[in-house]
């Protein structure tokens, strides 16, 4: 039996191997299903090598704040853009000055005046407007790829969708000068001593370009499904000695140009198959969506759950969890007309600021439109235009909030800021969540709200919906209850085992 602790606990075979390979100095990947104490595992690692100077990286802010309440004082623990803005940004006012006037995105009075347009670009019926943006998001493709010039594969997938409605010569007339334009705005961007704004992804950018050998002997990446090109290239360049941990199927934010393929950059894998989040019951559901994908491998449940749709008390604490923000601000007016109390994760200030000011925008009151985000708009048709040219979900579940209530929108958004807890979860009944900002977290019990719909094989995001419902069901800890259409889901998944049994004689090593 193995002297090994994880989280207080006698580790498992699987998380011995880990540790004991660590020790010997060697880099791997980690591939971890929901729940196997992924960041716990790598703490068991730090605590046993307390000579190595160590470097934590996290998806966001909130997990590497809070990793370091967690991990002893030798292991940093930072975000990708801290450790970029630590090097980049902070020795230089310059720096500090162009990022004040950046941030979220470059604005467009810079592309107007930095980007060195072509007097005669043939636009195709383009509008400026879109030509900005256009540039503004080739651009951001660019910061987020390990390439060292842009090219047109960084333009962003609706361009790319409406230059595939031109003849080929078309098609180069138009991005050669977008290209041309794009490099000159990141060339100005990147200059310390040109007035051109950067943005947070183009110091990070601009960071990896400079192909740094970061000062640690040793490298934690977690989440690591959720790393991009950038990332990945700064990181792979790095001497020390590297450990990657992540769940591919946990993947969920390729429109962030997120991949999982820096897991399976290193060439070995020690595998965590063993979730602590959850029992079978859970764990059963989550085995049929990833027998979908591919997965050889099987998680084991080694908690104490329920039978699903079972032993759900409404009177209890419980978390729903919604596939948009549209259906958490509906089942927050649930709540309030029915007298309950809840919480909405990351709280409302955010989004009613978003939705104050798109009101303004839809009044034409652009005076009163305080988010940087919108202040680019001329016109609310202009807004939802690009909404939904560029696919930004945020847009069109602001656009829809607005345009369902209309006058009574301040009302409403007033409404909801009046009934919302704010603190811990422990002083709401209710914690309304999306699936996207639950990841990471567990709940005792989990209610999937109605928007939840079953994914479809011919989808072309079908990989995506799975992933998105794999990581839903599993933030249950005990009791999970499903919305019609997923239960009709799995029952036929189910049914589709039985008939056809999924050979599992290639275990992965």
């Amino acid at each position: 039996m193995s002297d090994y602790k994880v989280d207080g606990f006698a580790a498992t075979l699987e998380q011995v191997a880990i540790i004991e390979a660590a020790m010997a100095g060697k880099s791997f990947a980690v591939p971890a299903f929901a729940g196997t104490s992924k960041t716990a595992t790598l703490n068991a690692i730090a605590q046993h090598q307390p000579f190595k100077k160590t470097l934590y990286l996290a998806f966001n802010k909130a997990i590497a704040q809070e990793a370091q309440a967690l991990f002893p004082n030798w292991v940093e623990c930072r975000t990708a853009h801290s450790l970029a803005y630590r090097y980049v940004v902070q020795p230089s006012q310059a720096m500090l000055q162009k990022l004040r006037a950046g941030g979220g995105f470059i604005p467009f009075q810079d592309i107007e005046a930095y980007a060195e347009k072509t007097a005669n670009w043939p636009t195709f019926g383009r509008s400026r407007f879109q030509i900005n943006l256009a540039i503004s998001e080739t651009l951001s493709g660019f910061c987020n790829s390990a390439d060292s010039e842009p090219d047109a594969s960084h333009a962003p997938e609706s361009l790319q969708e409406w230059l595939r409605t031109l003849k080929p010569h078309e098609q180069s007339a138009f991005l050669t000068p977008l290209i041309a334009s794009v490099r000159a705005l990141a060339q100005a961007m990147f200059d310390e001593a040109h007035p051109c704004a950067i943005t947070h992804d183009g110091y990070l950018k601009l960071f990896q370009l400079r192909r740094p050998q970061l000062n640690y002997q040793l490298l934690f990446l977690d989440e690591a499904q959720d790393t991009n090109q950038v990332l990945k290239a700064l990181l792979t360049q790095q001497q020390a000695q590297k450990i990657w941990v992540g769940d591919q199927h946990q993947q969920i934010y390729t429109w962030r140009k997120a991949s999982a393929s820096l897991l399976g950059e290193p060439k070995q894998h020690y595998p965590l198959t063993q979730s602590f989040r959850f029992g079978q019951h859970i764990a059963k559901l989550a085995n049929l969506l990833l027998q979908q994908t591919g997965e050889q491998r099987e998680l084991k449940g080694l908690s104490q759950d329920y039978p699903v749709n079972t032993h759900f008390d409404p009177y209890a604490a419980y978390t729903v969890l919604c596939r948009t923000n549209a259906k958490v601000f509906e089942v927050a007016e649930f709540c309030i007309e029915r007298k309950i109390t809840f919480e909405i994760n990351g709280g409302l200030d955010q989004v009613a600021k978003l939705i104050e000011s798109a009101f303004a925008l839809y009044q034409g009151k652009l005076q009163q439109v305080k988010v940087s985000d919108l202040a680019i708009f001329t016109s609310w048709q202009e807004f939802t235009q690009v909404a939904d040219e560029a696919q930004k979900n945020e847009w069109k579940n602001i656009i829809k909030f607005v345009e369902t209530h209309r006058e009574q929108t301040l009302a409403r958004i007033a409404r909801l800021h009046q009934h919302c807890a704010s603190g811990s979860r422990q002083a709401s009944q209710v914690f309304i969540s999306t699936v996207h900002k639950a990841k990471g977290l567990g709940f005792e019990q989990v209610l999937l709200a109605s928007d939840f719909e079953a994914p479809e094989v011919d989808a072309p995001d079908y990989q995506e919906q799975l992933n998105v419902l794999y990581v839903a069901i599993t933030r249950a800890k005990k009791v999970l209850k499903l919305p019609k259409a997923l239960n009709q889901f799995f029952a036929k998944l189910a049914e589709q085992q039985a008939v056809q049994p999924k050979s599992r004689s290639k275990r992965l090593a």
